[in-house]
């Protein structure tokens, strides 16, 4: 018997479009962002706190990065990894990256691993590194920075897990309840992957791989809208960036995407159906939004007697609003944030809003940069690790109290 294939008809082709985009609105919660301006286009309970998964190794990553950065840390240094962590990579449900022996991958490979396959222990190792061994300090830091950052966020896991997991392997921090688990607000997550998209551009080279060869190994990422996933539409133009679920978390995704030349940031927290949910979210603001060019220039402000420059983020950007408003009435002001002297040069000292868009009016973060003119500040040296580990521990102080 000769069988003959055909062509998939356009029925097929046209049920397989539909299955790709549901409904985004059904979700817990949900935000759109600006990733350079941090103006957001699109919002859904953005500030409320919920169980983010594997969202939480964004924050890990972060930090991770910072340490490399502050040569606390090198990309090539091996990795310590303890008897408990090699146990939970070989776990049926907790292991995605298996772990045979102590030092057996460098901090490249373990951050690969935690973006791409989503290791727990991967993850768990990499913090332990930045901090000498100490999980508790690190999970101390990850709440530090949120608060530095004023972010809606509470970690009690550098993975993701949650308690009721980590007790197993001896990872449920003293003082936290039996299910404790992290709790980040989708607007908080968000601005954790801008942070974390500046501080190492280059992570999209990775985030993007829906399978990456690592020594014997396969990272499969769980990314479905990625190329040759079911969900993967080539005109989303996506980069990356992160997927998560637990039982009480339910599907959580982040992902980076270009539109009009601007990298633009995307969460939703808590849904049945992610993949279609954010493709839906992201025809919804193709059929919705626009943007226009702004051109913003150098302002000058008065702190303590003292005049300050304030240069833009970017002296040409690009503003959302949302289909039939005028662009010609759209707004871009600033507002002084600073009250004190000094002020440092690349301290953000101004927030920026953003009015008449049609789309909420408050951004993420200033994005200014600043100079005294009357005494130039000294540039803020970053090279001494030492002296960001200890900027970041004086914050934390010793107790590591608000974490509990």
């Amino acid at each position: 018997m000769l069988l003959t294939l055909a062509p998939a008809s356009p029925s097929f082709a046209k049920s397989k479009k539909n299955a790709q985009v549901s409904d985004y609105t059904k979700v817990k919660s949900a935000y759109v962002m600006d990733a350079k301006s941090g103006q957001t286009l699109y919002e859904n309970h953005p500030d409320k706190q919920l169980p983010i998964a594997s969202l939480s190794k964004m924050m890990t990553l972060y930090l991770t990065t910072q340490a490399i950065k502050h040569h606390q840390l090198n990309w090539n240094d091996k990795v310590p990894v303890n008897k408990q962590l090699i146990k939970m990579s070989k776990s049926y449900s907790l292991g995605s990256f298996k772990i045979k022996h102590s030092k057996q991958y460098t901090v490249k490979d373990l951050y690969k691993a935690a973006l791409i396959a989503s290791s727990n222990s991967a993850a768990i190792a990499l913090g332990q590194a930045v901090t000498k061994g100490d999980n508790a300090k690190f999970i101390a830091m990850m709440n530090h920075q949120a608060k530095v950052w004023g972010i809606n966020a509470h970690f009690v896991s550098s993975s993701g897990l949650d308690n009721t997991d980590l007790k197993h392997y001896g990872y449920r921090l003293d003082g936290t309840s039996e299910k404790a688990q992290n709790l980040v607000s989708a607007k908080a997550i968000s601005i954790i992957a801008q942070h974390l998209i500046k501080a190492y551009p280059q992570i999209s080279q990775w985030s993007n791989k829906a399978t990456y060869k690592l020594g014997k190994q396969t990272l499969n990422n769980a990314n479905s809208m990625l190329k040759p996933g079911f969900y993967y539409r080539a005109s989303n133009h996506l980069t990356g960036l992160k997927t998560g679920y637990t039982e009480t978390a339910g599907l959580c995704l982040t992902v980076t995407y270009w539109r009009n030349g601007r990298e633009l940031i995307a969460t939703i927290i808590g849904s049945q159906s992610t993949f279609s949910a954010m493709n839906g979210l992201i025809t919804h603001l193709d059929k919705t939004v626009q943007s226009k060019s702004v051109s913003e220039s150098p302002k000058t402000y008065n702190i303590k007697g003292r005049q300050v420059t304030v240069n833009p983020a970017e002296k040409q950007t690009r503003v959302w609003y949302r289909n039939g408003q005028d662009p010609k009435k759209i707004q871009v002001t600033s507002k002084l944030t600073a009250d004190r002297l000094p002020v440092k040069k690349g301290q953000p000292v101004t927030t920026t809003s953003f009015t008449h868009t049609g789309l909420p009016t408050a951004t993420t973060q200033s994005g200014t940069a600043a100079e005294t003119v009357a005494k130039p500040a000294k540039k803020h040296t970053q090279s001494g690790g030492i002296n960001w580990f200890s900027r970041i521990f004086a914050g934390i102080g010793r107790t590591f109290s608000q974490i509990f």
